[in-house]
């Protein structure tokens, strides 16, 4: 009985010793030294399951990584398999969910939160971009907008706070506009402009951009909505948006910087010893800091326009973790009582085995223990993920100019970009802090 409760023990002490966080410390060190190759073989060496229950995350933190390398047909092969993995990880599996009532959610099929489904087609859409090939991006903008009335009708039956992307839907307007479709760019701009002005702000604090109100009014003007723009204008008199953006003698550049790598969760744990019995929950959680504040610009020839924060995924994955907390939590006190259930029934049967009261509670205590050991927090999330995003839009004149992205004071260079009169011309740059 002494060694059972030793290696009980044991398990108890160890089962917290591997995390995904843990996991996923080298391959974000790799990433933040400015080495995404070096991040993928570092994935590759301490994913602990690329085939099972985790495959989806695998699967989304290597696409992401190849993007950030530059290997674009990768990513999109491997981003094109999470996407089509994440719509066939759907209704409930009765065998895994009895398994997590005995252990823990890790026996789960990982399926991830909404906005990591969102940023799935973000990333294609981006890799798509960054390749040239805007008509597949805009593809992807499109099955964006799907997922995103996926989720406000989920949300009429199950609250939660990410019920729409202001970002996304401002990048989708960008895409839009890159394929002449005005129409849908204006809407994409609008739908934006009220996500950042309700959720965004309620939510995560973050208002709407001010170029972004210009971008409306511009294309209000330009898809002929005079009766808008009047609006907008009495809405915003200050604003100036005339001659901004592409023109007939004026491109534009528009710059999406990725900084620094999303929280990770942590393990909130609670572990205690009644009546001869071990009793643990463990929760998710990810603690609140202040966001990052930044400060920068793009400079092309003789131009130079500031960055502006268009996404905090920090705050959305903060707040998505709080939506989650009840069902977490009552997941968990439910897996606790199956557990406790499971401790007594032991006992009760070695007692009537055995007619040995001292080996039945050592029975009952030893299985409520490794019930303890079995009880870990699920910190699976996509960390690959920027901790924020930051946009801008600079009108330059025709030509080819090099690039340079300055961020809290240091500076980076891009290649050239080429600029045509009346076109978006569109780089992405992914940077740490």
């Amino acid at each position: 009985m002494k060694s059972l409760l030793a290696a009980a023990g044991f398990l108890l002490v160890m089962s917290c010793a591997v995390a995904y966080t843990n996991t996923m410390v080298p391959v974000i060190r790799d990433l933040g030294n400015g080495n995404s190759q070096q991040a993928i073989s570092t994935l590759k060496d301490v994913f602990p399951d690329t085939t099972g229950r985790d495959r989806l995350l695998y699967l989304m933190e290597l696409g992401n990584l190849a993007r950030y390398a530059g290997m674009q047909s990768i990513a999109q092969s491997v981003l094109l398999q999470a996407d089509r993995l994440s719509d066939n990880l759907r209704g409930t599996d009765l065998e895994q969910q009895a398994q997590s009532m005995v252990t823990s959610d890790l026996a789960l099929d990982f399926r991830g939160a909404d906005y990591e489904k969102v940023f799935i087609n973000y990333c294609l859409a981006s890799s798509y971009a960054e390749s040239g090939n805007i008509e597949d991006a805009v593809v992807e903008a499109r099955r964006v907008n799907e997922k995103l009335k996926e989720i406000n009708t989920a949300y009429q039956r199950n609250p939660n706070r990410y019920t729409d992307d202001a970002f996304v839907r401002y990048f989708m307007g960008v895409l839009y506009e890159m394929d002449g479709d005005y129409d849908d760019a204006l809407i994409s701009y609008r739908l934006a402009l009220a996500t950042y002005d309700s959720v965004y702000v309620e939510d995560y604090r973050l208002p709407a951009p001010t170029q972004l109100k210009l971008d409306v009014m511009r294309l209000a003007e330009y898809n002929g909505f005079e009766s808008l723009v009047s609006t907008f204008e009495t809405r915003w008199p200050k604003l100036n948006w005339e001659g901004t953006g592409p023109s007939s003698t004026m491109g534009e550049i528009v710059a999406v910087v990725e900084l620094g790598s999303i929280s990770s969760r942590r393990a909130s744990d609670f572990t205690v010893y009644v009546d001869d019995r071990v009793y643990s929950l463990a929760l998710p959680v990810i603690p609140e800091f202040a966001r990052r504040r930044v400060t920068g610009a793009i400079t092309a020839g003789n131009e130079t326009a500031p960055l502006f924060l268009v996404e905090d995924l920090n705050g959305i994955a903060r707040e998505n973790l709080e939506d989650e907390a009840g069902r977490n939590i009552a997941r968990a006190a439910a897996r606790l009582a199956v557990k406790a259930g499971l401790s007594s029934l032991g006992e009760n049967i070695t007692e009537q085995l055995t007619d040995n009261e001292n080996v039945s509670s050592g029975v009952g205590l030893v299985l409520s223990i490794i019930g303890a050991a079995t009880e870990q927090a699920d910190l699976r999330a996509w960390l690959t993920l920027p901790a924020q995003i930051q946009m801008c839009r600079l009108q330059v004149p025709p030509g080819s100019w090099p690039v340079t992205i300055t961020v809290n004071g240091r500076q980076y260079s891009h290649a050239p970009v080429t600029v045509r009169p009346g076109e978006v011309s569109l780089i992405f740059l992914r940077e740490d802090f």
